[in-house]
């Protein structure tokens, strides 16, 4: 296992981390509790911070605005007993129009034992409109996620509309998701003092850095990535049910590269679970008609034919006869 495998897991884990400093807006917000008798209400301060991007940093242009892939707006949570039953849900900063780098609030959960509680951010974000939201919220203001963590596990979120708002430079609310795993307990916390937890979420999307040099004798007109996932995971996890054919699309990118010049391209895609048949790939079309593909993935040599979230892959490709 490379360094950076040992990175994405790490952060995939979600480890609670120490938080300096926080702004927070506590709004309204609506619960479904179901939690059984004998369990008691904890009040609890979240604090919810953003995951360190994995791969390569350097920034260039074509690359998202460090407000829109960092700023925390709205975000949902879900608590789930051990035993994997969900016992409340709610939704917060509900009004916020300005994001947080760092969001601190307190809300109330169960004393259930041992229990995940789930994070999901930016996707019913105010006054946006990317025709995309999962409708989690009933006309009586209940918030209906999943009934379990087997389920929720399983859930997947549209990123189609987000990666269409990143091709035309108008996404402002980037979805993210994390966890936080722990045993919630009541004992000397009160409202003024509550229990503390801290999740770290990690972006629901992969971006690509495609660097091609073209050494043919013809220019290269088009490059497509095949197999564009538009559907991202709820539940962050290294290994994943691989997706759908319905979870992907095309991309296209009319380019003019001619021999002997270099390009850079950019490709952002929801994350991929997969095995080889539908592995992303990039297809090169030149100006003789002649095509090329390559499939990408996190470790193509290995077999690992993923690419994660929260992840910037980086690919130079030489294009030969």
């Amino acid at each position: 296992m490379t360094e950076e495998d040992r990175s994405m897991k790490k952060m995939i884990s979600m480890a609670s981390l120490a938080v300096i400093a926080a702004l927070s807006i506590s709004c309204a917000k609506a619960v479904e509790e179901k939690a059984g008798e004998g369990y008691r209400r904890v009040p609890v301060e979240f604090t919810l911070d953003i995951a360190d991007v994995q791969g390569e940093l350097t920034r260039a242009s074509g690359a998202l605005f460090p407000e829109v892939e960092n700023w925390i707006f709205d975000y949902y949570f879900i608590q789930f007993s051990s035993r994997g039953v969900s016992v409340v849900s709610g939704h917060h900063r509900a009004s916020v129009t300005v994001g947080d780098l760092v969001v601190r609030e307190t809300s109330w959960l169960y004393d259930t034992g041992d229990c995940t509680v789930a994070f999901i951010a930016n996707i019913s974000p105010a006054g946006a409109d990317y025709d995309d939201d999962p409708g989690w919220k009933t006309d009586e203001g209940i918030i209906k996620i999943s009934d379990n963590m087997l389920g929720f596990q399983e859930m997947k979120f549209d990123m189609g509309k987000r990666i269409a708002a990143v091709e035309n430079g108008s996404l402002k609310h980037m979805p993210m998701c994390g966890y936080w795993q722990g045993s919630v307990t009541p004992d000397n916390n009160t409202e003024e003092n509550p229990f503390k937890l801290t999740a770290t979420l990690g972006r629901m999307i992969v971006r690509m850095n495609v660097n091609i040099t073209n050494r043919t004798s013809s220019a290269i007109t088009s490059v497509a990535l095949e197999n564009a996932s538009t559907k991202a995971y709820l539940f962050p996890q290294v290994e994943n049910t691989a997706l759908e054919a319905e979870d992907y699309t095309t991309l296209v990118n009319n380019v003019n590269i001619a021999p002997g010049a270099t390009k850079s391209l950019y490709f952002y895609t929801a994350p991929n679970f997969c095995t080889a048949d539908k592995a992303s790939t990039l297809v090169f079309t030149a100006a003789n008609g002649k095509t090329a593909d390559v499939k990408v993935g996190n470790d193509i040599d290995s077999g690992d034919y993923n690419l994660y979230m929260n992840t910037i892959y980086t690919f130079n490709l030489d294009l030969k006869q």
